[in-house]
């Protein structure tokens, strides 16, 4: 059976649960989200009635043996199976296919977490309709802001407070990334209240300095030796330099937004002030490459074992000019 997320959360509440759950899509975080909501109510703090499978690894007996033994501990045996797409002669677990139960009734749960479910095979039209399935799809773009307002009101931020524009229309949109740019939101929020000061980056009084003093030099000056002076002290701190990439992105973000004129912009006004002023140093063309580079160096600088000062360096180079 076909389930939604609000109907599997009234159901837990209820007592109610089914002995096999199939939990598929590509936007990760309702996956993580229906996950966690399971866990903290089958599981809570009996983690010895827990077992893990990997799908790309295991037949469906492995599966079977799992569900069907009995949790030393007591409780209810919770069976996880990731990568469930993969699981190899899957019609086997047909015996583990039941109907809705009052939770005391069930000795034991199996979740599947799968990236699909192909409705041509014969096991997923017998998922449907003796099991829950839960989609959890990526999200339709009518449904977007409904979404970003939710989360932003989760994190203490007033949605109308947001630039909107730049948080609904982007090509790889998913509930993952507008956390992540509501956290950088949080942070060049947090910027632009401490202490008058119009960029705050973590770490000691010296530290935070040069991330302002790299901010003004790069946007604003775009003054090459300046702009790598700051980069030399920085870039090597990852608590610090991580965050002022976030603040950096945002302030680009906010540049372009104000090149072309934008009526979503909401920026402090003293944020503001500056990014108009710096607007004069920028063509758009500049702003959009900016952009994109500024991604990749994200990517860079969290995911391949390349020399940050190098990256960053780069970067300044391509950017500002000589005085």
């Amino acid at each position: 059976m076909r389930i939604e997320p609000k109907q599997l959360q009234q159901e837990l509440k209820q007592g109610l649960v089914w002995p096999v759950y199939w939990i598929y899509g590509e936007e990760s975080y309702r996956v993580r989200e229906v996950c966690s909501l399971l866990s903290r109510t089958l599981v809570g703090d009996q983690k010895w009635a827990e077992d893990r499978i990997e799908g790309s690894q295991a037949r469906a007996s492995d599966v079977l043996a799992s569900f069907q033994s009995i949790p030393l501990g007591g409780g209810i045996r919770v069976v996880w199976v990731r990568d469930a797409q993969l699981i190899k002669e899957p019609e086997e677990l047909a015996e583990m296919l039941g109907p809705r139960q009052p939770v005391q009734d069930v000795p034991a749960v199996c979740i599947f977490v799968a990236k699909d479910l192909d409705g041509r095979r014969k096991f997923s039209k017998l998922l449907v309709e003796k099991a829950a399935v839960i989609g959890c799809d990526a999200v339709p773009e009518e449904q977007r802001e409904t979404w970003v307002k939710y989360l932003a009101q989760s994190r203490g931020i007033a949605p109308e407070s947001l630039p909107m524009e730049l948080l609904l229309y982007q090509d790889q949109w998913s509930l993952d990334w507008v956390q992540n740019e509501l956290q950088k939101w949080e942070l060049s929020e947090s910027a632009a209240l401490g202490s008058g000061s119009e960029v705050l980056v973590g770490g000691n009084d010296s530290t935070s300095g040069s991330g302002e003093q790299f901010i003004a030099a790069f946007i604003e000056r775009r003054d090459l030796a300046g702009a790598l002076r700051h980069v030399e002290t920085l870039a090597g701190k990852p608590e610090i330099s991580l965050p002022l990439l976030g603040l950096l992105s945002w302030n680009v973000r906010m540049l372009g937004l104000l090149a072309a004129r934008s009526r979503s912009v909401r920026i402090p006004p003293m944020v503001e002030g500056r990014l108009r002023r710096a607007l004069s140093m920028w063509h758009p063309m500049e702003i959009q490459q900016l952009q994109a580079e500024l991604f990749d160096l994200d990517f860079a600088v969290k995911q391949t074992p390349q020399e940050p000062l190098a990256l960053w360096g780069v970067l300044v180079h391509r950017f500002c000019k000589k005085s």
